[in-house]
């Protein structure tokens, strides 16, 4: 059996790091709506800014622990999708939430195969 390349998460910490920085202009604009304005409070978006960052910059470096926040992050989010699309979305609407949750879950395959080659 071959193993797969690990370029594919290098990938995807680059679009996680691109992901954070949008995050963190968010939160930065949403500072300035608080302090003039008086607007709603998404500081959670900091939170989500770090996070982003530091799993990207590990995926950049293809470090296990970010291969494996990354995984348990969106299979996590996969699995809630399923979950909840079956408790209470009406039927057409549930195939497109499981096909959603299963492309979520995706992630998993290619980090089990290539575990070894991180660091």
């Amino acid at each position: 059996m071959t193993s797969a390349h690990p370029t594919l998460f290098r990938g995807l910490g680059y679009i996680l790091l691109a992901f954070a920085a949008v995050l963190f202009l968010l939160f930065l604009a949403n500072v300035r709506s608080r302090l003039l304005y008086h607007g709603p409070n998404y500081s959670p978006l900091l939170w989500l800014s770090m996070y982003s960052g530091a799993v990207g910059v590990g995926l950049v470096y293809l470090r296990k622990w970010a291969v494996a926040l990354f995984v348990i992050s969106t299979v996590t989010i996969g699995v809630f999708m399923i979950v909840r699309s079956m408790i209470e979305t009406p039927f057409p609407w549930t195939l497109v939430n499981i096909a959603m949750g299963i492309l979520f879950c995706l992630p998993s395959i290619p980090a089990v195969r290539c575990w070894s080659q991180f660091r």
